[in-house]
């Protein structure tokens, strides 16, 4: 378990610093209680405090108050074209971050100072020196065979970082653009990117995605339904539960596929224990999101609590996770993680008639101002043709009444009948495309609001405002002249 975890278990008050070193690290130690020490210092170019080949690197172990790290090189190169290649000592299974890996070395093996400080110091306890803040032990081999160990110091007022090697009394600053990296835990190299985005070319289809979350009585599921719904204007994917709807094409795609290029904000805790996942909130996630592919592979991310960077530090807002087969304790920030806050109207197409006008077998319409029943024939422009009730019927007036009937809009999910009031439109509809057939009713309900009904189930409501001033006059004009009424 990771000290800081036992320190929080303990009693330590807020969750801002489960993190560590890592995001706890706060560069801001006092300046020295000394004379102005840079106005001393040469004005000339300091020189490199070190250099050598970085394929010479054999190990490098960084200690420091968070645990520090080693790394070991696993592959030294053969040419200058080649890249020696190092692994991390206790994250010989876990991805690493290949750009981090990639310029460890090359930065870790030149060192050119800032400024050079003073030379022949006596007390090294001025800089922080006397008790560093981290050290760096590199060992190298071939051309360059030796070991050399690098002390970190206290902060310089220009926000470089006071070295020196130890051993030796010249003091000098350095950025700490590279060298700040070794006052951070292993858990740094660690890749963020939980799950990869696949190409374009080779991107699966997400069959199910399923989204449990305690604080709602159900649960929200988006599934696949095939290409070329309503002629492309809903996603691929319905919602299934709590409700059946379609989904809004731009807003449904971060739910359904954003596990797909997830990445976290930073590493909490390596193979945590049940007790830091049960503190965690992670024995019972707040949010559990379970994808499953077309192939049947199965991706799920737990959501524990929430996870505040504090009253200063509103960065680090988001949620503590846990991506099954990672074995990783993670922190995400509250945009990575949708699902945690998502209203099912989130996602939703506000269609309520969702199918593509071809599609229709027949529908019925009863009213309060009136009945009809359509029939088709045909599957295209070039084939259609309408009946109503069992005579030709013009197509283009057929087609801008029901444009003007799929402007339904389902305003908000509706999982009850309470106050739910007298019928006043229904709309069987059955289809030549293989889907089930459909009911569609509206019933009156209370506060000026219509509930609306699929198949008999409670569904949705929207506001009375458009069955008075729009679906119930357009079914009363269906075989009228004048315009529907699409703007109410």
């Amino acid at each position: 378990m990771s000290s800081t975890v036992k320190g929080l278990i303990a009693g330590i008050a807020a969750l801002v610093v489960l993190g560590g070193g890592i995001l706890a690290m706060k560069l801001t130690e006092p300046k020295p209680e000394t004379q102005d020490t840079e106005s001393s210092a040469t004005e000339e170019t300091a020189p490199e405090v070190y250099r050598f080949d970085y394929n010479n690197i054999k190990t490098f172990e960084v200690t420091n108050e968070n645990g520090g790290y080693t790394l070991k090189r696993t592959y030294r190169a053969a040419t200058e074209e080649e890249q020696s290649k190092f692994e991390v000592e206790g994250l010989e299974n876990i991805k690493l971050d290949d750009t981090i890996m990639a310029d460890f070395g090359p930065n870790a093996a030149v060192l050119t100072a800032s400024m050079l400080i003073e030379e022949n110091c006596s007390d090294l306890s001025r800089f922080g020196l006397d008790k560093p803040k981290a050290q760096a032990v590199i060992t190298l081999d071939g051309d360059d065979a030796q070991t050399i160990t690098l002390l970190l110091g206290n902060d310089t007022p220009a926000g470089d970082i006071y070295v020196c090697l130890k051993g030796t009394d010249t003091v000098y600053s350095a950025p700490s653009s590279f060298i700040k990296t070794y006052l951070y835990e292993k858990e740094y190299f660690i890749s963020k990117e939980i799950l990869e985005e696949p190409d374009d070319e080779n991107y699966p289809v997400v069959q199910k995605l399923t989204i449990e979350r305690s604080d709602l009585d159900y649960d929200i599921v988006l599934e696949y339904v095939g290409e070329n719904q309503s002629g492309g204007t809903v996603s691929t994917h319905m919602m299934t539960s709590p409700v059946n709807a379609y989904l809004n094409v731009s807003s449904s795609v971060d739910y359904t596929h954003g596990l797909f290029g997830l990445n976290a904000s930073s590493v909490l805790s390596v193979s945590p224990s049940e007790e830091e996942l049960a503190f965690s909130g992670l024995n019972e996630p707040a949010c559990v999101v379970t994808m499953v592919l077309e192939d049947g592979k199965e991706y799920v991310l737990n959501i524990g609590k929430q996870y505040s960077g504090g009253s200063d530090d509103t960065s680090s807002a988001g949620y503590i996770g846990y991506f099954e087969g990672t074995d990783i304790l993670w922190h995400f920030s509250e945009d990575a993680v949708p699902w945690v806050n998502m209203k099912p109207e989130d996602a939703m197409s506000s269609l309520v008639f969702g199918s593509y006008i071809y599609d229709l077998k027949s529908l019925d319409i009863e009213s309060e101002s009136g009945n009809a029943k359509f029939s088709f024939s045909g599957t295209s422009a070039d084939t259609y043709s309408v009946m109503l009730n069992g005579k030709d019927f013009d197509f283009d007036r057929y087609k801008a009444f029901y444009q003007a009937l799929i402007n339904a809009p389902a305003e908000e999910i509706c999982l009850t009948d309470e106050g739910i009031g007298k019928k006043l439109a229904s709309f069987e509809v059955k289809y030549n495309n293989g889907n089930p057939d459909e009911l569609i009713e509206f019933y009156e309900a209370d506060n000026k609001r219509v509930i609306i009904k699929k198949n008999g189930i409670t569904s949705f409501k929207c506001r009375m405002a458009f069955v008075e001033k729009a679906l119930l006059p357009n079914i009363a004009n269906i075989e009228g002249e004048s315009d529907f009424v699409t703007n109410w």
